[in-house]
């Protein structure tokens, strides 16, 4: 990547930070960095050598500096953050427990990665690194396993038996084969038994069932990120029965039978869940009853090898306070009504103690302002004096004529495309404009002054150094961002319900008419069922649901029961 970091290596401040990046210990800031410009220079630090943590106020800004900043470096990973707020509602499923153990996994098989995350995905407290590296499971051909051992180990390691492994965190066993669904991987595995020795190993489509690899060997990582020994997991069930029989008993002498009694039932529940069935699915929010010693995702690096980058830390900084204050209120309501336990007070770093950890590694802030920051002290100050990239909005014209200026004051142009055959293309066109355009796909070739090179490279939008002579163009910027298909919409012509059209929140448990349609000379009905009040404990397990569609389904004469039934599971 000389193509890009090549030029920065001209400022003479930037040179003495990258040199001295991994001998900082505290917090340097970089200060007239715009957005699009801040993945280039945080990969331009050193070359993009070692372990890096990329740090942000948001998730969904998050997500856009993982999608710039993999174009300098494949290597790198997004690490959401946990709903700490709704633990037990399981909102996204298995999707973000994937993302972080993808990212997890990317840090212990790798030399160097980069993960992306925000301020507070730091405060989510985890178990020790080690805990979490030993636990993961290589299978190998001629292997002699216990399948039924192995099969309860799964168990223990967050995943759950099924009939068949169709989506991520599944596994099944028919006869003497294993299929396994990681959730680290795109494809399930096939393990196939020969007594007790492992004959063969491939990837198969969950779909379609037919094998696309034979393998030699495997990885099979946790499902969940804590994962317990018998005598641990015995040991954090006898303290959480422990504190809901103290809390339950201070509850019932303050006259709460209420609060007393659903303290009792949810512990007993976590015993249940935890002790005779081995879930593990949830544990992450009684984390401190199971785990002494928990660490914050800063823990997973070495610090002599790591650089933080924080995009905009006043932002990050007040996110995070955010998040600590709307854990803070909302978890004191739960214990009051005895839907938490005292030790889940504690399953969130403060923000103070997060910035503490990186005072104490070589840390770099990036911002577009250089503004008075309260909270943390900043130890050097330095300037990259950078600008956004004028729209072109599809006119070549205007294109052709900033490059005419550009090549004239001697700047170096990138011009990046998603497409190789337009980058191409979009090369020839300039050379028809007698200017000195050329494609290539070497991104460590050195550009000259008046040089401009076109290649291919998703970015969203471009950045100019004015001090540096130097401008990078994207695609979007010269043919605008490619415009969403909306969906088309059906217009109901249906009656309208006028009991359905009160505050949703205000609802109750309960049947609801929601809509009545025609159906030729028939009219068909559909139902509301309302489980439980919204926003309000306790949310309704999967297992529960499950159990009344179930129902449903094998007692229902109408077809109507069926298709509510259908409705249940997720079908419509």
């Amino acid at each position: 990547m000389k193509t890009f970091t090549e030029p920065l290596k001209e400022l003479k401040e930037f040179e003495t930070l990258s040199a001295g990046v991994h001998d900082l210990r505290g917090i340097a800031q970089i200060s007239g960095c715009i957005d699009a410009a801040k993945p280039h220079i945080m990969y331009s630090v050193n070359n993009g050598s070692g372990n890096r943590i990329i740090v942000t106020f948001q998730e969904q800004r998050a997500k856009e500096i993982y999608e710039e900043y993999r174009f300098f470096d494949p290597k790198a990973a997004y690490y959401p953050a946990k709903d700490i707020l709704f633990y037990q509602s399981d909102i996204r499923g298995n999707v973000l427990t994937a993302e972080r153990i993808n990212a997890l996994k990317m840090l212990a098989e790798e030399s160097s990665c980069t993960i992306i995350t925000t301020y507070d995905g730091l405060m989510n407290p985890m178990p020790m690194p080690e805990k979490f590296i030993q636990e993961v499971k290589k299978v190998s051909v001629g292997d002699i396993l216990n399948l039924e051992e192995l099969t309860k180990h799964l168990v223990e390691l967050g995943y759950e038996k099924n009939y068949q492994a169709e989506t991520m965190g599944e596994f099944s066993v028919r006869g003497g084969i294993l299929d396994i669904f990681p959730l680290t991987e795109d494809n399930p595995f096939r393990i196939e038994f020969w007594g007790d020795e492992v004959d063969s190993i491939r990837s198969f489509d969950a779909e379609s069932q037919r094998s696309i690899e034979n393998l030699e060997e495997i990885s099979i990582y946790p499902a969940c990120e804590l994962v317990l020994t018998a005598e641990e997991r015995q040991e954090g069930i006898k303290r959480i029965l422990k504190e809901a029989d103290k809390i339950s008993a201070k509850l019932r002498k303050e006259m709460k039978t209420e609060e007393a009694h659903r303290t009792k039932s949810a512990a007993a529940q976590i015993a249940e869940e935890a002790g005779e069935l081995g879930i593990s699915a949830g544990l992450d929010a009684y984390l401190s009853y199971f785990c002494e010693e928990r660490v914050s995702l800063l823990d997973y690096f070495n610090r002599e090898n790591t650089v933080i980058f924080v995009d905009e830390l006043a932002r990050s900084i007040e996110r995070g306070m955010v998040t600590e204050t709307e854990f803070s209120e909302s978890m004191k309501q739960r214990l009051e009504k005895g839907y938490i336990l005292p030790g889940q007070m504690r399953e969130l770093f403060s923000c103070k103690e997060i910035l503490a950890k990186m005072e104490k590694m070589a840390c770099i802030s990036l911002v577009a302002l250089d503004l008075k920051n309260s909270h943390v002290d900043i130890k050097e100050k330095f300037v990259i004096d950078s600008k956004t990239v004028n729209p072109y909005n599809n006119s070549f014209d205007l294109l052709v004529k900033d490059l005419i200026r550009y090549k004239k004051n001697g700047y170096r142009v990138i011009l990046l495309s998603g497409s190789r055959t337009r980058a191409k293309r979009l090369a020839e066109d300039l050379m028809a404009e007698e200017l000195n355009a050329f494609y290539s796909e070497d991104f460590d070739h050195e550009v000259k002054p008046g040089e401009i090179m076109t290649g291919y490279g998703k970015i969203k939008k471009g950045y100019e150094y004015p001090l540096l002579k130097f401008v990078v163009i994207s695609e979007s910027d010269i043919f605008g961002s490619e415009k969403k298909k909306k969906k088309h919409h059906r217009t109901y012509e249906g009656e309208k319900i006028a009991s359905f059209t009160i505050d949703h929140i205000k609802l109750q448990p309960g049947v609801y008419v929601s809509r009545k349609d025609k159906v030729g000379d028939s009219t068909v009905t559909t139902f509301d069922l309302r489980m439980t009040s919204p926003n309000e404990e306790p949310v309704m397990n999967t297992a529960e649901m499950h159990t009344i569609s179930d129902n449903l389904k094998s007692f229902a004469l109408d077809p109507l029961l069926v298709c509510i039934a259908t409705g249940l599971d997720g079908a419509l």
